[in-house]
């Protein structure tokens, strides 16, 4: 312990007796590291799963069927969302860990049911009991509805903490009650916000059992694939989930079979890649991530080099320095710690730096950033506040990662040009220049 103490001091000392280097030195680390840092977050946006949609990997949605009659020479066509009924065969699915289905709705009016204050733009969807499967959010207090209140037809709702603050003034709410068009539900749970940006699937401020809206009808007839749902599903792991597609496709040809008027052809089931917020135009996942490592190994190995060659003219200037030592009893392994210690503070120093400029640079650039992913489309700023500087920003186990890459280069740089210089005879060390 009392040379590592013994270390650092020299290092320090070493620091303030030549800030111009040493000034250098942190600066490309720090940039090196705010820069690999920056990159990660675009990475993570545009590919990582975030709040609730954890199982991204996994999940296929179905946002439309199509209906054709069989007889080929008629050409009507309609095309709607799926009915209900879709979602409980595909529950029948080998390969399918949850499947729910969802109905979105828009601008109905609320109010809390003591005083009947009215209020207007809620964003409310309805959702069945395995809703809470396929996405996970996050509860502050209570718990989701279940499918006996799903079959029920229960008038239960679970709310985001936004909608509890607004209606209520506190999140402290189980078992209040409010009016939705004229209907009084009952808070069962609070779940944290979902940003406002994220799949229509996720984002809403309250959510009740799809058997509560008339738009829920599961059909008895020939139109019985067509109603008013969107289905999302996740597969028991994301190595089936093209076996998963495979037997929705199977379920679809048996079903068309039958003595039916019309065929019905799904529009998916799709990755959720392809259909979320994030998507822009769908690239491949492995081609896009080879570009990004790239990209972030030229921007380590690259100031690395640069390091590497800053640091050999220096220890070209220090051998006078290490051969005096030498004199004096020094080891070659006792000055290549000391030269390594050197390198590390430096190095530490200079991932402190990293972190504040890779805070500053994600929050000075932050709409520059958001426009690069949307291809057009507008994110509003509660994403970025939501995901970016709390889930990325300060997720520490992608920041080390990073820190610990740039030091593991950084003590190559080092390690390199000190051998080199530590060859030396005393002689030669003790009449080079300085």
């Amino acid at each position: 312990m009392n040379k590592i103490s013994l270390y650092i001091k020299q290092a320090w000392t070493m620091m303030r007796q030549d800030r111009l280097y040493s000034s250098i030195y942190i600066t490309g680390t720090g940039l090196s590291i705010a820069l690999t840092m920056t990159l990660f977050v675009i990475l993570y946006v545009k590919f990582a799963p975030l709040y609730p949609e954890y199982k991204r990997d996994r999940t296929l949605i179905i946002n439309a069927v199509s209906m054709t009659p069989k007889d080929t020479t008629s050409n009507n066509f309609w095309q709607s969302t799926p009915n209900y009924k879709l979602v409980e065969k595909l529950r029948e699915l080998q390969n399918i860990d949850a499947v729910t289905g969802i109905v979105c709705e828009w601008n109905d009016e609320f109010h809390e049911a003591s005083t009947r204050l009215s209020s207007s733009g809620v964003s409310p969807l309805f959702v069945d009991a395995d809703y809470w499967k396929v996405y996970d959010f996050e509860f502050l207090s209570g718990s989701p509805f279940t499918s006996t209140d799903f079959t029920a037809k229960t008038k239960v709702a679970v709310v985001s903490k936004s909608f509890a603050e607004t209606l209520f003034k506190s999140t402290d709410v189980l078992e209040n009650k409010f009016f939705l068009d004229g209907s009084e539900y009952k808070i069962v749970g609070v779940v944290k916000d979902v940003p406002s940006s994220m799949h229509q699937h996720t984002t809403a401020d309250l959510w009740l059992p799809a058997t509560c809206t008339s738009i829920y009808a599961p059909g008895e007839n020939d139109y019985d694939l067509r109603g008013g749902v969107f289905i999302a599903m996740t597969a028991k792991s994301p190595n089936v989930i093209d076996d998963l597609q495979d037997e929705v496709d199977e379920m679809m040809r048996k079903h068309n079979q039958q003595d039916k008027v019309y065929n019905h052809k799904l529009l998916g089931p799709d990755i959720f890649w392809a259909n979320g917020f994030r998507q822009g135009e769908y690239l491949d996942e492995f081609d896009s991530l080879m570009t990004y490592g790239y990209i972030l190994l030229a921007l380590l190995i690259i100031p690395a080099l640069n390091l590497s060659g800053m640091i050999s003219s220096k220890m070209n200037r220090r051998r006078n320095e290490l051969g005096i030592r030498k004199t004096y009893g020094a080891t070659n392994r006792q000055l290549l710690t000391q030269i390594l210690w050197e390198n590390l503070f430096l190095t530490f120093v200079g991932g402190i730096v990293g972190i504040i400029l890779s805070y500053l640079i994600l929050m000075s650039t932050s709409n520059w950033i958001i426009s690069l992913l949307s291809d057009g489309f507008i994110y509003s700023k509660d994403l970025l506040s939501a995901n970016l500087s709390v889930e990325m920003l300060f997720n520490w186990s992608i920041f080390g990662g990073v820190v610990a890459l740039c030091f593991l280069l950084n003590f190559l740089s080092a390690t390199i040009p000190a051998i080199a210089s530590l060859r030396h005879s005393i002689i030669n060390s003790l009449n080079q220049k300085q």
